[in-house]
């Protein structure tokens, strides 16, 4: 298994910035504690194949967040309009192109918004499926895969696929060859389903962790929500301990075995350097590396 943070939700600058993006991740090299590093890009070609030379001098594993763009520019893979739906899997095969140009190993995606009105799961599964199905065959020949990441569906930002049971009845009686699940223990938190359950009913398809905390007890609490606090943080859903023997107990279960890539996820908030060190300090617990 690989050891990832994500990168860029610490140093959003590098997003537009070939220099900072550089720094970060030989800065994540020389730290040792990471071998997989997780971020997104916003630049030329050139760069791109740059953070690919990166990737192979440094030996650090990349992995594509395509959930940001695809939030902040209304993608909708699980739209029940076929046009729309269409539109917006061709714009995440253009986010797969540039994941395959910054040889990436993974790329994560997400469900458009939840269906108002029309709360038809079904539906909404089918859509997605399909959609899947789309991305799956345009992966076939790169090492790229698809991962689909649940996120909060009755909070921010109300994405249509969450669930677990939802989730399960879009794998269950697929036959994808490129896709699999990124599993965000946030968001299963979020989402009020009890994080291990949630787990092992996702288990044969999960090939990829997110380790990130929220905030949900305190509705009017700055960081309340998906905000992705560090695990020290003192009224967060998890703490250090509990998230290290939440993946010590799936380790020893050996519910991990289709885990390539187990990642830390902390947003930082002004001084992105202390938020570095404390995902540093946090990983070695948890993994007790």
């Amino acid at each position: 298994m690989k050891y990832g943070i994500c990168l860029t939700p610490i140093y959003p600058a590098a997003i537009n910035d070939i220099t900072v993006m550089s720094q970060v991740i030989e800065k994540t090299k020389n730290q040792k504690v990471f071998n997989c590093a997780e971020i997104y890009f916003e630049g030329s070609k050139e760069e791109e194949n740059t953070i690919r030379k990166m990737s192979e001098d440094t030996g650090l594993d990349t992995v594509y967040l395509g959930g940001l763009p695809i939030k902040r520019d209304g993608i909708d893979i699980s739209s029940g309009d076929e046009t729309e739906r269409k539109k917006s899997v061709d714009k995440c095969k253009g986010h797969i192109d540039h994941a395959v140009r910054m040889g990436c190993v993974r790329i994560v995606v997400a469900s458009g918004p939840d269906w108002k009105g029309d709360k038809d799961k079904k539906c909404i599964a089918e859509q997605m499926r399909k959609s899947l199905e789309e991305l799956d065959i345009y992966c076939r020949g790169s090492r790229l895969e698809v991962s689909v990441e649940p996120f909060p569906v009755r909070t921010d930002p109300y994405l249509a696929v969450g669930e677990t049971k939802l989730v399960q009845d879009i794998f269950k009686d697929s036959s994808f060859r490129n896709v699999g699940i990124t599993f965000d223990t946030s968001h299963f938190s979020q989402l009020g389903e009890d994080i291990e359950e949630s787990f092992q009913s996702l288990k044969p398809w999960i090939h990829h962790m997110h380790l990130a905390n929220c905030v949900m007890r305190d509705k009017t609490s700055p960081l309340y929500g998906d905000k992705h606090p560090a695990f020290s943080q003192k009224d967060g859903d998890f703490s250090i301990e509990t998230i290290h023997d939440f993946y010590q107990r799936m380790k020893s279960k050996g519910a991990l075995k289709e885990v390539d890539i187990c990642s830390l996820e902390i947003v930082s908030r002004g001084n992105e350097n202390r938020y570095y060190d404390e995902a540093c300090r946090e990983a070695k617990m948890i993994w007790e590396l």
